[in-house]
């Protein structure tokens, strides 16, 4: 019986499940990714966004990494980072990158090791994992990352010749078309097309950033995206039709775009609602729906708002707007400084527990691991 403990943490609504590997092996490779389903499905498991996994970076753990996921064509150097960020979607698949996971990981480092501050490295299945700086403390601030600072997006993430450069770091799509059926846009145009202007950077994943109110052909549809109106029942119905289309232009983008985008592509829809505060709604590619806040998605946003504006403000606050839903002073505050763009947020913990790892042979396994093998694939391209 192999069982597995872990801890729950949440920050502006993002759920993850811990599994602190620092001090003794809990998981294979394969049990990760197997554990992955049952940390994250709520009928078979505990319930969160994502698996998380912290371990030591050391020769012994990057080699397992290697021998099991083939990554890397020469291994990372073990030196240049204390901890592992190792981040698993529903499926099974290793993610990049979350600020939020990263900040509860920080979170958890100082309440259960005293660990104020730490090197980390992230993206591991890249070909050149990144180490950034996180931290913790007794404060009203809570945890924060120092992602370090944005840069353009990877070949293997993003077509180039399907964009234009904006700036060094930044791609430009002047025009993209997500189609509907007839009728679904009734209320405010006959049209069945959609076209929208948007922006790319890579903040440890790669984050699409539109600003409906002047990158939508339709800017009308942005009122319902963040839910203006005050009228009760209008509004509820907004609200309703909001998340439809945030999910719909989600969808649509990672279902009609592979070209453009082949591993999947993170959406994001902002308003600007003052000087340095921004609202954001973002569709995550990995969980494949709209998530209650996303800190690479809020960094991604700073970025963009800054380098659009022409503004550069030193500290930017991003406004989860599904989080706040639930709490209204829900926020993940941007600092931008010479050493890199950190985020800071108060992550919760939840509860911990122990969970029994389902065998192999469990039929809720067996269908996973079906659904796995078909995206094989995707894991090749993100190793070359």
């Amino acid at each position: 019986m192999n069982l597995v403990p872990f801890v729950k943490y949440t920050s502006c609504g993002n759920n993850f499940v811990i599994v602190d590997a620092t001090e003794r092996s809990l998981l294979t490779e394969a049990e990760m990714s197997r554990f992955a389903f049952q940390a994250t499905n709520t009928s078979f498991g505990i319930g969160c966004d994502n698996l998380l996994v912290i371990q030591r970076c050391s020769p012994e753990i990057l080699e397992s990494i290697a021998a099991s996921r083939g990554y890397w064509r020469s291994l990372p150097n073990a030196d240049q980072a204390e901890y592992l960020f190792r981040m698993f979607e529903p499926d099974g698949e290793e993610a990049l990158c979350c600020g939020n996971g990263l900040m509860c990981v920080a979170s958890h480092l100082f309440n259960e090791h005293g660990v104020s501050s730490a090197s980390i490295m992230t993206e591991i299945p890249l070909q050149t994992p990144k180490t950034i700086q996180i931290g913790a403390g007794n404060d009203q601030q809570g945890g924060w990352v120092n992602l370090g600072h944005p840069r353009r997006t990877p070949v293997e993430l993003a077509v180039p010749e399907h964009s234009s450069p904006f700036t060094p770091t930044i791609d430009y799509y002047p025009q993209i078309t997500i189609g509907f059926r007839a009728g679904d846009l009734r209320s405010f145009s006959n049209s069945t097309l959609l076209k929208i202007k948007a922006h790319l950077v890579f903040t440890g994943e790669p984050h699409l950033v539109i600003f409906p109110d002047t990158d939508f052909s339709i800017p009308e549809l942005a009122d319902c995206i963040f839910g203006t109106s005050e009228s009760g029942v209008v509004k509820d119905r907004r609200e309703s039709f909001g998340t439809w289309l945030v999910e719909h232009i989600g969808q649509y983008f990672n279902n009609h775009y592979k070209a453009m985008f082949p591993a999947g592509i993170n959406v994001n829809l902002a308003r600007q609602k003052g000087v340095g505060v921004i609202e954001n709604r973002c569709f995550e590619r990995g969980i494949n729906r709209e998530t209650l806040a996303c800190g690479t998605g809020a960094l991604a946003v700073a970025y963009i708002y800054s380098q659009i504006s022409q503004l550069t403000p030193d500290t930017i606050d991003i406004l989860p707007h599904r989080c706040r839903w639930h709490d209204n002073q829900a926020r993940i505050r941007i600092h931008r400084a010479d050493s890199g763009w950190s985020l800071e947020s108060i992550p919760v913990m939840l509860f911990d527990g122990v969970y029994r790892l389902l065998p192999v042979n469990h039929p809720v396994v067996e269908k996973l691991s079906a659904t796995r093998d078909e995206s094989v694939g995707l894991v090749a391209r993100l190793a070359t």
